[in-house]
């Protein structure tokens, strides 16, 4: 019933609507109601008599209800059609923005195809019940009540001999519901897998014909749509126990009304009209009995499905936003982190972090895979919010902070690198929409992106694929660079941002970024020394702790864990050049 009433609240901007479609529907009950009553007439007054002067108005009043009937089902049906595809369309709306603010950590539990899967066919159960669900039940429960009304003033003994079924129907349906509502949750959830395993395997096509696993991918496709299939028919047999038994219930409306009506007419207490009569209402009481299983069963799936969707409408950000948030008067790009302690599934990943980076200075950030490097990094955009310590940004706490100023102050170049199925000026100014044209050719100078983008079939105007597809690796990169470059950061954020690349193109960018990044805080994440040899301060990172901090000069000096990757970098640098020389 919660669900029910929170869909309900959401039909609140279209109550006016909604009222009008359920008068409209009223109208069409009535009028069903209604025509029996004439019937009962016909055969009572106008056959014995042949009267055909007052056969004529009756049968003109009956095509009138059937005008009535049909107008008002016509005009029902657009006007709710039209109210469930614009709820559709807030429900959808404000799940995608309610998406946009959930933090990193939501995407790192759900995956993507199930997300996809509550905003598609999970939105489209809730949409089937506004659009034919809603008036299903409206339309059965009021005929079943109208219907014993009209049918109590008719013969009381009738109404009691067809409410005698009423409370085992009830009982059959209430046990129907408890069955099949689990099931559908299952089912939708299954879905959401699937959808999962689909996303996954379509994005990754590449990978799977790479590695010959066409075979494998299919079975475990297979496995998934076999439990799909397995599920739904399980529905079909709790669905196929309990359909007979309420046909068989409601079926013996008929015979105990026909009895019970034939007694009474041969003891002279019904006439031949009102049995008649009394038949057109038994079928509008048998009708939602039949259909009793049909509602439950559409109401379960939309159910099911709106406790999805508002599952995840109720998840809420860990981060959140400050009452009276604070923002720098200028953003110039100074950074603190204070004794900073991060942990993510319940470990530690940084532990006491402290360092100090001054505006327009450069610190690398280095370190062996998984000591927390880029997550150093993502913590600066409070994409997560820290356990101990704080972080500020030109002198105030960054939980202080409104997120989208902070944000905006910022310039990622992520490590994986993401394109979006679109121009390729589009996708260099996302960060800075109304950039012009000759900052978007100077942002892909900086990139080294110029050339390239110049021998693409329309230029700059050239789509790229999904995901950048179309590009290669180091094409792509330069993208992301040209891309955070445009929207002139305080702070831009390289997160091995140029490991596709060539050493001799990489140079050149660092050449470009000299003049860029002046007065600009830069924090360089690399494998590459050479990425980071020039940089102020060189932070290495051991098991998520600072093991050691300079510049280039003074950790070599220090032979310690920095020396050590020179070496190695070095010593495979000299290998390769030496095997080179050979082959000449």
């Amino acid at each position: 019933m919660d669900i029910i009433k929170r869909l309900a609240g959401m039909l609140a901007p279209y109550k006016k609507r909604v009222f009008l479609a359920l008068s409209l529907q009223l109208l069409v009950i009535l009028s069903g109601l209604i025509a029996p009553f004439i019937t009962k007439d016909i055969i009572n007054l106008v056959i014995p008599s042949l009267d055909l002067g007052m056969l004529a108005p009756l049968c003109g009043w009956l095509l009138l209800l059937v005008a009535i009937r049909s107008v008002s089902t016509y005009s029902r049906s657009l006007i709710l059609e039209r109210v469930s595809q614009n709820l559709v369309y807030d429900l959808r709306t404000g799940l995608y923005q309610h998406l946009q603010e959930l933090p990193y950590g939501f995407f790192d539990k759900f995956r993507i195809g199930e997300i996809l899967s509550r905003m598609t066919s999970d939105i489209e159960g809730v949409r089937n019940l506004i659009a034919g669900g809603m008036v299903t039940v409206f339309n059965n429960l009021l005929n079943f009540v109208g219907a014993l009304i009209f049918l109590s003033f008719m013969s009381w003994e009738l109404t009691l001999s067809l409410l005698i079924f009423a409370p085992i129907i009830g009982v059959v349906a209430w046990q129907f519901n408890k069955r099949i509502r689990p099931v559908f949750r299952d089912i939708r959830e299954q879905n959401a897998v699937l959808n999962t395993r689909t996303t996954e395997d379509l994005s990754g096509m590449r990978v799977v014909k790479a590695f010959a696993r066409e075979k494998h991918e299919s079975e475990r496709f297979s496995k998934e749509n076999l439990r799909l299939l397995e599920l739904n028919l399980k529905a079909t047999w709790i669905w196929s126990d309990f359909v007979p038994l309420m046909e068989f219930l409601s079926g013996l409306c008929t015979p105990v009304m026909l009895l019970v009506g034939g007694i009474l007419l041969v003891q002279g207490n019904l006439d031949l009209g009102t049995l008649i009569a009394v038949n057109g209402y038994v079928w509008l009481i048998i009708n939602p009995m039949r259909a009793l299983s049909g509602i439950i069963n559409m109401v379960a799936q939309a159910v099911t499905s709106a406790e999805k969707l508002f599952y995840y409408m109720d998840f809420g950000s860990e981060i959140k936003e400050p009452e009276q948030p604070k923002t720098p008067e200028k953003f110039e790009g100074h950074v603190v982190f204070d004794h900073v302690t991060f942990s993510y599934g319940g470990e530690d990943v940084l532990k006491d972090i402290s360092f100090e980076a001054l505006p327009g200075q450069t610190i690398a950030v280095m370190g062996a895979t998984g000591t927390g490097k880029s997550t150093l990094v993502t913590l600066l955009g409070r994409f997560y919010d820290i356990q101990k310590g704080s972080i500020k940004v030109d002198g105030i706490d960054i939980r202080e902070q409104a997120l989208k100023p902070l944000r905006r102050s910022l310039g990622y170049v992520m490590q994986e690198t993401f394109l979006f199925s679109d121009t390729l000026t589009d996708n260099i100014r996302f960060g800075r929409p109304d950039a012009e044209m000759e900052k978007v050719e100077r942002a892909a100078q900086v990139a080294q992106a110029k050339e390239f983008i110049g021998k693409m079939p329309h230029g700059y105007e050239t789509i790229v694929g999904e995901r950048g597809v179309g590009l290669s690796g180091g094409q792509k990169q330069r993208v992301s660079i040209a891309r955070a470059v445009l929207t002139e950061p305080s702070i831009l954020i390289m997160d091995d941002s140029t490991s596709a690349v060539d050493m001799e193109t990489e140079y050149e960018i660092q050449q470009e970024l000299k003049e860029v990044l002046k007065g600009r805080t830069t924090f360089i994440i690399a494998h590459r020394i050479s990425s980071v040899k020039n940089a102020d301060q060189i932070l290495v990172l051991d098991d998520g702790r600072i093991a050691e901090r300079g510049t280039h000069h003074e950790l070599l000096a220090k032979k310690g864990i920095y020396y050590g990757m020179v070496q190695d970098q070095y010593r495979d640098f000299e290998k390769y050049a030496a095997g080179k020389a050979g082959e000449a």
